[in-house]
């Protein structure tokens, strides 16, 4: 009986050492904020987003961080929190009210972040527990525009397209709709009918045909609707990213686990890509590596372009994670703003291109490395490469621990486009790294041999 594998790499740090055919490459630097707390499925950061002069706005689940006075009561406040790149907090931070048409909303327990979104203005779209959607003025904090949902359940992250229209549903969405919202926070009609699962968050295309969301409990990817007139048709499931059947596991090269993308965090990214931050591993894939980290993905293809992040227990200030819970990017696009659920904390990671001569000089790259084909292969693949010069080229495999293989090439070779044809008959079955190396740069893609 055939397999569809998925062979997965675990380890940041052997990600980081290849390098893989990437343009760049997003390197762990620091933690922005770190609420210092133990782990509690009762409480997290819920949701991170980067507006458009560069501040970080941080939401809060259940972290109770200030306390209101009434007089005759006290309220634990649920605030949301501001910080300029540098980690200091801005002057209207925290947030601990929002006032719209003169209503004043108290940001206690009931109102707990359940998703931050930028609408396409770059102001903030607050979900606030089962209660209401909020869009708050991103230059002074301040209300502007207040939904109350029309059912009283968890509602999820909103997303919003280029013309101002937004999407949310309900977390337990197993009964229950996605709402639409006119640029005025008006009701515009329901985007599909019953979602039919478990969600926490959505993204839309720019033109708002396209509609992502993710899964979680017993998930299985992140789900594409379109609709061709949105508003007036419905949109319907066309097709479903990172739906994985399985993954090999090279460490035992014989223990499957049957895994799926449990997406609890969709933003999109750089270069169009759509993040998605797989649940904590232990709850997601068993613990067999795929969860507790984050997954890029071309949504056209449906290919992983990169991953990012060490699984748990890797502590967060080495690169860890956790329980994704937001990624958001700094205006130049040079800085990734990564929340934690579970670390309650924000990392911060820059994106690095893998192109850099030796001694730290970035230079243009005179060459690339193709897929191989096949790929899963078995026993021989095709490697393709072109060099835009001549020049010295070196080709080797390594395997996942980064121990030397095979030295396929090593010897001056002329411009232009080269195959080479690897025979891997005396290998057993698993994942492969080839490495290509021109004057002092290199590239690495994987490949996967299955027999």
């Amino acid at each position: 009986m055939s397999r569809k594998l998925l062979i997965v790499v675990v380890a940041l740090t052997l990600m980081l050492s290849f390098g893989f055919a990437q343009e760049y490459q997003w390197v762990f630097k620091n933690v922005l904020v770190d609420y210092n707390l133990p782990q509690s499925n009762g409480y997290g950061i819920h949701g991170v987003v980067v507006d458009p002069d560069g501040n970080i706005w941080v939401g809060l689940h259940g972290i109770m961080t200030d306390t209101l006075f009434t007089g005759t009561d006290t309220i634990p406040l649920n605030p949301i929190y501001v910080y300029s790149p540098d980690g200091n907090q801005v002057s209207f931070s925290p947030i601990k009210f929002i006032t719209v048409n003169g209503d004043v909303d108290t940001l206690n327990s009931d109102l707990k972040c359940k998703g931050l979104h930028l609408d396409n203005n770059g102001n903030i779209l607050y979900s606030a527990g089962a209660y209401a959607l909020y869009r708050i003025n991103y230059k002074t904090g301040e209300g502007m525009n207040k939904f109350l949902a029309p059912i009283s359940s968890s509602i999820t992250e909103a997303a919003c397209d280029k013309n101002g229209y937004i999407y949310f549903g309900y977390v337990l969405g197993g009964d229950k709709p996605v709402h639409i919202l006119d640029p005025d926070f008006n009701y515009l009609g329901d985007a599909i009918d019953t979602l039919g699962y478990i969600n926490r968050t959505m993204e839309v295309s720019a033109d708002g045909k396209d509609l992502y969301t993710g899964s979680t409990w017993l998930g299985f990817g992140i789900v594409k609707y379109h609709s061709d007139l949105p508003g007036v048709l419905k949109f319907e499931p066309v097709d479903t990213i990172g739906n994985w059947d399985s993954v090999y596991v090279p460490e035992t090269d014989t223990t499957y686990y049957d895994v799926k993308l449990w997406a609890s965090s969709l933003d999109w990214g750089p270069d169009s890509l759509l993040w998605a931050g797989n649940l904590r591993d232990d709850w997601s894939s068993g613990g067999a590596g795929t969860g507790s980290k984050w997954y890029a993905f071309d949504v056209n293809t449906g290919d992983i372009v990169y991953t990012v992040g060490n699984p748990y227990p890797t502590p967060a200030n080495e690169g860890g994670i956790y329980s994704p819970r937001g990624a958001a990017w700094s205006p130049d696009g040079k800085t990734m703003y990564l929340a934690d659920y579970d670390y309650n904390c924000v990392t911060v990671w820059e994106k690095q291109p893998t192109a850099i001569k030796e001694g730290g000089q970035i230079v243009a790259r005179v060459f690339n490395l193709y897929a191989n084909y096949p790929n899963p292969f078995n026993p021989t693949t095709t490697i393709p490469f072109e060099l835009k010069k001549r020049a010295h080229v070196e080709l080797k495999v390594f395997d996942v621990q980064g121990r030397e293989i095979a030295t396929l090439v090593n010897q001056t070779m002329d411009m232009g486009v080269h195959k080479f044809e690897y025979n891997a008959s005396n290998l057993s079955s698993g994942i492969y790294f080839y490495q290509l190396r021109v004057d002092g740069m290199t590239l690495t893609r994987q490949m996967i041999l299955v027999k």
